[in-house]
């Protein structure tokens, strides 16, 4: 039960997306931080102009992916732990203001370092951002609503993904690189104040004796001895790596299999956006039918059958529509896995989350590296066909294992 008005016979009676827009507490954090995402997005375009004018170095742009990922790699488990243990409130208003001021600095960093220790630490934050406001989900909605929940924010990040670069370009050619700053740290502000006013439950942990390697593992060895929870995070591992790849190989898709402008990688992107929205409707759909780990395996699935028929369109709508399908099962491996890392063990929650994002951003960095060096080397088909049957066999062995151990460890989503 959450704070709200909501009675236990409203949410048996209301569906489940009427539910949450009647929980004023989680619509005040979808909007806020959905305003967030926009701007996290704008401030992308705004960061790569400013480094690329300052340096004139396309290098040096893939310096600052590298700054952003570290984090990441380094953090995002152990962040978890922290978010197990703190006030998820006042970690998303500590997050969001440390951000705000920061991206508010930009304009006035003098030189390629500082930038790039600003950025740094803007992910580091990120790290301890992203698991709280995911753990602060459940606390807010409803158990019967908390897929609507997901599927709001998800859409939310396809909306951003599709806008914010958009609205930075707009924004950079009307009033200035440096009014794309100062409004994408408002960006950040905004749902600091809004958070901060908002009643999120919070279970303080009484252990005085905190000891955050032993919190650590024992996350990491809950997450080893569930099936559900090692489906869940292998598939969503697999979905960011095929996302990351073809994010990487689209241009080389668009010129050398559709023979077509660079510039109309655009579209497959935006097809890529279309799926995840398709995909979104029909999670909810489907719901009674496939949901926790099955929706995301099938999901991985999807994906991995998508990218080798990527390279085989033989025309860019053709592309587009592989593009959506690779969405279509993104959304799914996101939504469902999310929803069961949030509710299997909600005293780990943060840590799953934690977790999940290491892996998030492992596979993103490594899907850039390697599909770049293998690019030099190899046709892109022979790329994505690589990383089509990479998936697949992830996928399978993830769903051969979950299914012989789901009699015993089966969790009930």
């Amino acid at each position: 039960m959450t704070e709200q008005t909501l009675t236990m016979e409203d949410t048996k009676t209301t569906s489940p997306l009427k539910t949450v827009f009647r929980t004023p507490a989680f619509v005040t954090l979808w909007l806020s931080e959905g305003l967030s995402m926009v701007g996290d997005r704008l401030l992308m375009v705004a960061l790569i102009s400013l480094v690329y004018d300052r340096t004139g170095s396309a290098g040096a742009v893939g310096l600052l992916m590298v700054f952003k990922a570290i984090p990441a790699l380094l953090l995002g488990s152990l962040a978890g732990v922290f978010v197990d243990r703190w006030d998820r409130k006042w970690i998303m208003v500590a997050a969001n203001l440390l951000q705000g001021l920061l991206v508010f600095w930009f304009p006035f960093a003098p030189d390629l370092t500082v930038i790039c220790a600003f950025y740094f630490v803007m992910s580091a934050v990120n790290q301890f951002f992203m698991p709280a406001r995911s753990s602060a989900i459940p606390d807010l909605v409803p158990a019967s609503a908390l897929l609507a929940a997901n599927t709001l924010f998800a859409m939310a990040v396809v909306f951003a993904l599709a806008a914010g670069p958009a609205l930075g370009t707009l924004v950079m050619d009307w009033l200035g690189r440096d009014a794309a700053f100062y409004l994408d740290s408002f960006s950040f502000f905004i749902p600091a104040a809004a958070v901060a006013f908002l009643a999120i439950p919070h279970q303080a942990n009484s252990d005085e004796h905190f000891n955050p390697a032993t919190d650590l593992r024992a996350g990491l060895v809950f997450a080893a001895r569930q099936p559900a929870v090692l489906a869940a995070l292998a598939t969503i591992t697999a979905a960011f790596f095929v996302v990351g790849t073809v994010s990487v190989s689209g241009v080389v898709i668009t010129r050398e299999v559709l023979h077509a402008e660079s510039g109309k990688f655009g579209y497959l992107m935006s097809g890529l956006g279309g799926g995840m929205v398709v995909g979104a409707v029909l999670s909810n759909l489907l719901k009674s039918r496939v949901s926790g780990a099955k929706a995301g395996l099938a999901g991985a699935a999807v994906m991995g059958l998508a990218v080798c028929l990527l390279p085989l369109s033989t025309s860019l709508p053709a592309a587009c529509l592989s593009a959506a399908i690779i969405g279509l099962g993104m959304i799914f491996v996101q939504i469902h896995g999310q929803m069961l890392l949030q509710t299997i063990a909600p005293e780990m929650r943060g840590r799953l989350m934690g977790i999940s994002q290491t892996l998030m951003g492992s596979a993103s960095f490594l899907a850039s590296a390697v599909a770049g060096l293998m690019l030099e080397r190899f046709s892109v088909t022979a790329v994505l066909w690589v990383v089509s049957v990479c998936t697949i066999m992830v996928t399978a062995a993830a769903a051969l294992y979950y299914e012989s151990s789901k009699k015993r460890t089966e969790p009930s989503i």
